[in-house]
């Protein structure tokens, strides 16, 4: 987190299960960022349009400017944290944004200290201390570093499960390349579902996973057709393709001339 301009703290407030039990509707504040921190309970809350299952140790960020509606478990409410603060400038996003893309953040194996880090800030609140503002700074400065380190780690295990899957399907197509294979074939296979297979896989590698079986294809192709004397009938049967027709159409897209023109060429 590279800070441009220090947050301003503005109020951190605590809400039992009896405050949370009316729904709060849709509404948004434009100068300032709220995290709110599920200490017990759960809920639903809509956030920028998208609805999140909330729940036990859960924070969940508002944006300066973001929409958000909050509804709790009517069967257990909610006990949460409430913190607002203004004039955060971080490096590369807007005046008043914590995270770019992620908004709900599971704490995890850190409730206890998030719990225990609101609990100290909300004391110091309720002080009559003459240094409790001092501390009420360094304490919201502390609580938006544990945030933004546990966003960062997040996204970091989010692209590394995301290399992983990108690479199960890679694996997956270049043990079948010569099989029938599309994108349900696929997921079906992986146990993942073709809209989501297919947006990791491109987020992963650059491209569809129909692309990539084809230019695997294709490459296997260029390889026979250097090295052997096997006819191009043969080869598209070998790498997959049972219509001669439509290799040499992939063929033709991808190496930009025909399969018999690329080896006549080749072996010149």
């Amino acid at each position: 987190m590279e800070l441009e301009q220090s947050a301003e703290l503005m109020y951190l407030c605590l809400a039992d299960a009896g405050d949370t039990r009316l729904p709060r509707a849709m509404h948004r504040h434009d100068d300032r960022v709220e995290i709110v921190f599920i200490r017990e309970g759960s809920g639903t809350h809509i956030i920028d349009g998208r609805a999140y299952s909330t729940g036990r140790g859960d924070l969940l960020i508002y944006n300066g400017g973001v929409l958000h509606d909050e509804s709790a478990n009517p069967s257990e409410g909610m006990s949460v944290y409430c913190c607002a603060f203004t004039n955060l400038k971080l490096r590369g996003l807007p005046k008043n944004t914590l995270s770019r893309g992620r908004v709900r953040i599971p704490t995890g194996e850190c409730h206890g200290e998030f719990d225990s880090l609101f609990g100290l800030l909300h004391a110091q609140i309720r002080s009559e201390h003459r240094l409790s503002l001092a501390c009420c700074d360094h304490l919201l400065q502390a609580l938006l570093l544990m945030v933004s380190s546990l966003i960062d780690e997040q996204d970091a295990e989010e692209e590394a499960a995301r290399y992983e899957l990108g690479e199960s399907v890679k694996r997956y197509i270049d043990r079948h390349y010569q099989d029938e294979l599309d994108l349900g074939r696929l997921s079906e296979a992986l146990n993942i579902s073709p809209y989501y297979l297919a947006h990791r896989f491109r987020q992963s590698v650059g491209c569809s996973p129909i692309q990539y079986l084809i230019r695997r294809r294709i490459g296997e192709a260029q390889t026979l057709l250097i090295n052997t004397g096997l006819s191009v009938t043969d080869i598209a049967l070998m790498v997959g393709y049972d219509n001669p027709n439509y290799f040499n159409t992939a063929f033709r897209k991808v190496v930009g001339i025909p399969p018999g023109r690329y080896r006549r060429q080749y072996l010149e």
